[in-house]
């Protein structure tokens, strides 16, 4: 027990926090029978959505499909990032009859989404020019995507990605949908980052505690 000293709440709530880096930072991974799933969302401009079942993205919209692990089966985190209309499609016209969609495609987290010995491809942000009518997996369907679906239509694969979903299902012809080039969506890191996060707290706390110590009044 520690003894009573001013720093007492101070040092408490600094082992609480070396307590939670050390949890996160050592979390059991995914397996590799551990769910995993193609998910789609859609931006609200500032967070993303789960959209409605059948809704057609409309002009100005920003749509997301994320992979990651599912373990309930029910979904996955949203893509990490939010892009802005204006930043990808601002200066991309679309004809009488077109829209523009911006396209975030998340491969997910190495470390976490992943299948043991995966390395998923670098994320992409697109903005799609596309008939008016093009649904979500329309705008998906293109040369570098490629999406694979099962016979309900879930996302399988996409741009061959999980390279185990695509021996399955059927691929989608591709779209007539034209658009700027990919631009690579900044990476997120991690476990690896984790557990170097975790490990700097922990050193820095336990330097916090023993000043605190040291200094505690006599």
């Amino acid at each position: 027990m520690l003894p009573s000293h001013p720093y007492k709440p101070l040092i408490r709530v600094i082992l609480g926090a070396v307590a939670l880096a050390a949890v996160s930072a050592f979390a059991p991974q995914p397996g590799p029978d551990t769910p995993r799933q193609w998910t789609f969302w859609q931006s609200d401009g500032l967070a993303w959505l789960a959209p409605e079942a059948g809704a057609v993205p409309a002009d100005g919209s920003v749509i997301g499909w994320r992979f990651g692990v599912s373990p309930d089966g029910t979904g996955t985190d949203s893509p990490r990032e939010v892009p802005a209309f204006d930043d990808v499609c601002g200066g991309q016209a679309a004809a009488s009859g077109q829209k523009r969609v911006v396209l975030a495609v998340d491969f997910g987290d190495g470390e976490v989404d992943a299948y043991p010995g995966d390395t998923p491809p670098q994320s992409t942000v697109t903005c799609v020019v596309a008939p008016s009518s093009a649904t979500s997996l329309q705008l998906l369907s293109s040369e570098t995507t490629r999406p694979r679906v099962d016979d309900t239509g879930n996302v399988l694969a996409v741009s061959g990605y999980p390279a185990k979903n695509t021996t399955t299902g059927r691929e989608l012809p591709v779209s007539q949908a034209a658009g700027s080039p990919p631009a690579a969506a900044p990476e997120e890191g991690g476990t690896p980052v984790l557990l170097l996060a975790g490990g700097a707290v922990a050193v820095a706390a336990g330097v916090g505690v023993f000043f605190l110590l040291r200094r505690r009044p006599s």
